[in-house]
């Protein structure tokens, strides 16, 4: 073999190798990005109070919970890929929805520029708070109004939250809220099974901006009369932190 057919043999080996290489390192990217991007598993499990418990207790052990596919993030102009909801689940038996918020990094530098401070903030502080915001249909005989909001057709209110935890993986921060409609006079199971609930929606706004009469940070749709119900299933994680939970005197 002469010495430029195995200069060209040699430099084939190579750019085959080097395009290996290439694939196996856009492959690996692509894994660690899926694998970075899942819920840590404190967010995955459903978070237990003594509302969870006794709905577990008289549901003979089969709570029923639903989710449904919504839009999971912001991308409006002013807000895209801030927030994503990574977990909504409503469990009418309870009277609750919980409801798991996550952000990466890059959004709290835009916190930064978008409310002009004068410090970056620690990702371990609770930047943020959701509200959930309920449409109930007051005009059920007429459908064409279902998708707008207006004074004769739809009641509204809004739904405080409580932070129950927080978690960090790889530029992701995590905050789990839970939403007890017993607090703000309402009862999911009935507003369900009237088909009057037209949405749901929750809105981020900064802690330091509670203004909720105003536009909030980010909002996204959780909940709508449209969409079909996907029932979630207990995991057996979920089941061990009902059984363990002590309800209070």
């Amino acid at each position: 073999m002469s010495r430029v057919s195995r200069g060209f043999k040699i430099f084939g080996w190579i750019i085959k190798f080097l395009f290996t290489l290439l694939v196996a390192l856009v492959c690996g990217f692509l894994l660690w990005r899926i694998f970075s991007s899942s819920d840590p598993k404190s967010m995955k499990t459903v978070s237990v109070n003594d509302g969870i418990y006794e709905a577990y207790e008289e549901s003979d052990e089969n709570l029923y919970i639903f989710r449904q596919e919504q839009s999971s993030t912001t991308r409006a102009e002013h807000n895209a890929g801030y927030f994503s909801v990574t977990r909504a689940i409503f469990v009418p038996e309870a009277n609750q929805v919980q409801v798991v918020l996550r952000y990466n990094n890059s959004t709290i530098k835009n916190l930064k520029r978008d409310y002009s401070l004068e410090q970056l903030p620690e990702r371990a502080d609770d930047l943020f708070d959701v509200s959930l915001f309920f449409a109930v249909d007051l005009t059920p005989e007429n459908k064409d109004d279902n998708d707008t909001l207006s004074e004769e057709g739809t009641r509204t209110f809004r739904c405080s939250s409580e932070q129950v935890l927080k978690d960090e993986k790889n530029l992701y921060n995590y905050r789990k809220f839970v939403f007890d409609l017993d607090e703000c006079g309402e009862d999911l199971d009935e507003l369900l099974d009237s088909g009057l609930l037209l949405a749901v929606y929750a809105d981020v706004y900064y802690v330091e901006d509670m203004n909720l009469d105003e536009e909030a940070y980010g909002t996204l749709c959780l909940y709508d009369y449209a969409t079909k119900k996907e029932t979630v299933k207990l995991s057996s994680a979920d089941r061990r932190a009902i059984e363990a939970w002590t309800p209070e005197d």
